[in-house]
C-alpha cells in the first residue's frame, strides 16, 4: 500500500456509454479511493486559466476562488459532490498552481468521505490526456473499452446525447487513437487499459488488477458498490446509470444484435472494423454498407477531422501564451 507521501491522483476516462460510471463506483467503494459524480468545471477553467494568470500572485487566486463559488451550481456539477463552498474557497485559495486549484473539490470530496486517494471520472478525458499530465505529472489513468457498436447502441438511447451515429462511431475511434497514443507514450504505472466486457465477465480478476496498477490492497468491498450507489450516484441521472443499483450481470454485452440494424451494424463495422480487431473484438458477418451509406460517413469524417484541428490548433495558441507553472505539486 502507498504512503501518504506518495499518493498519486486517479483519472477514469473512455469513449461515452464505457462503463466509466461502473468503474467509478467499484473505485469509490475502496476503503482508501474517492472517485466523485461527474463534474464539468476543469476543462472550463482551462480554457479561461488566461484570465486568472500566475496563481502565485494572491489576487488571482482570489479570482479564481471567487469563480469557484459563484459557479457551484449545475454548470459545473460541483453541487452534485455535497460539499462545503467555503473549504473549496479556502483550498483554492491555498492553491498556488492551476493543478492544485481545480483538484481541490476532489480533495475535499475524499476528505467528505474519509478517503486518502482522490481522482476524478470524465469519459472526455480520454481526448486530453496531455493537459491532464500537464497539470497532474504523476497521474494514473484507467482508459476503459468498449465494444463500439454496444457503444453506439447504448448512446442512441440516451436523453443528452445530440450527435448521429456515425459522429459516435468517429468519436469512438478518436478515443481508441488518443488511448493507444498515451500506451506508447506513457510510463506502465501512469496508464491501464481495461475492457468493459472483462470486467463484467470476471470483475474480482479486474478490480484485482486495477488494484495493482493503482498500488493498493484489492478490496472484497469493491463488488458491493450498489450498497453505494444511492448515495454517490445524482438521482436525475438513473435514467441511464440505473444498473448501478441492481446485481451486476453481463446482459449488457452484445446487446447491439437487436438494438442496431443490420445498416447500423455494416456502417460501424466498416468505420471501426481496424481498430475493433486490434483491441481483440469479433467482427459479424455485415455486409459492406453501400455507396450512400459510406460517404455519407466520409463527408461527416471530413466535417469531424476539421473541427478537432480547429480545436487543437485553438489549444496551441494559448499554451503559447500561457508560460505559468500548472502543475498540482507546485501548490
Amino acid at each position: 500500500m502507498r504512503q501518504s507521501n506518495e499518493i498519486k491522483p486517479i483519472f477514469i476516462a473512455g469513449s461515452e456509454r464505457s462503463g466509466t460510471t461502473l468503474l467509478r463506483l467499484m473505485l469509490h467503494a475502496h476503503p482508501r479511493i474517492a472517485i466523485p459524480p461527474q463534474t464539468k468545471y476543469l476543462r472550463k477553467l482551462y480554457k479561461r486559466r488566461l484570465l486568472f494568470g500566475n496563481l502565485q500572485k494572491e489576487k488571482n487566486r482570489e479570482k479564481l476562488a471567487e469563480w469557484f463559488f459563484d459557479h457551484f451550481d449545475k454548470s459545473t456539477k460541483m453541487n452534485d459532490l455535497e460539499i462545503d463552498q467555503d473549504s473549496v474557497r479556502k483550498g483554492v485559495l491555498e492553491s498556488k498552481s492551476l493543478g492544485a486549484a481545480l483538484a481541490v473539490p476532489w480533495i475535499c470530496y475524499a476528505k467528505k468521505h474519509g478517503k486518502e486517494r482522490w481522482g476524478d471520472k470524465r469519459p472526455y478525458y480520454i481526448h486530453h490526456m496531455e493537459k491532464l499530465r500537464q497539470l497532474y505529472p504523476d497521474a494514473q489513468i484507467i482508459h476503459l473499452i468498449r465494444d463500439p457498436r454496444d457503444v453506439i447502441a447504448s448512446l442512441k438511447k440516451m436523453p443528452w446525447w445530440n450527435n448521429s451515429l456515425n459522429y459516435s462511431a468517429l468519436n469512438w475511434k478518436l478515443a481508441i487513437r488518443h488511448g493507444i497514443n498515451a500506451r506508447m507514450n506513457t510510463k506502465l504505472d501512469e496508464y491501464l487499459e481495461l475492457r468493459y466486457e472483462d470486467l463484467l465477465a470476471e470483475p474480482e480478476r479486474e478490480l484485482q488488477r486495477v488494484c495493482q496498477f493503482l498500488g493498493e490492497t484489492y478490496d472484497p468491498a469493491m463488488l458491493q458498490f450498489q450498497k453505494i450507489s444511492q448515495q454517490t450516484v445524482p438521482e436525475y441521472k438513473m435514467g441511464w446509470h440505473s444498473a448501478t443499483r441492481e446485481p451486476l450481470n453481463t446482459s449488457s454485452i452484445g446487446r447491439w444484435d437487436k438494438d442496431l440494424s443490420k445498416e447500423e451494424v455494416s456502417i460501424v463495422e466498416w468505420a471501426t472494423g481496424k481498430e475493433m480487431v486490434q483491441l481483440g473484438y469479433t467482427l459479424s458477418e455485415a455486409q459492406e454498407p453501400d455507396f450512400q451509406l459510406r460517404n455519407r460517413y466520409e463527408t461527416e469524417a471530413r466535417t469531424f477531422k476539421t473541427k478537432q484541428r480547429r480545436l487543437e490548433m485553438t489549444d496551441s495558441i494559448f499554451s503559447f501564451f500561457y508560460r505559468w507553472e500548472t502543475d498540482y505539486r507546485m501548490g
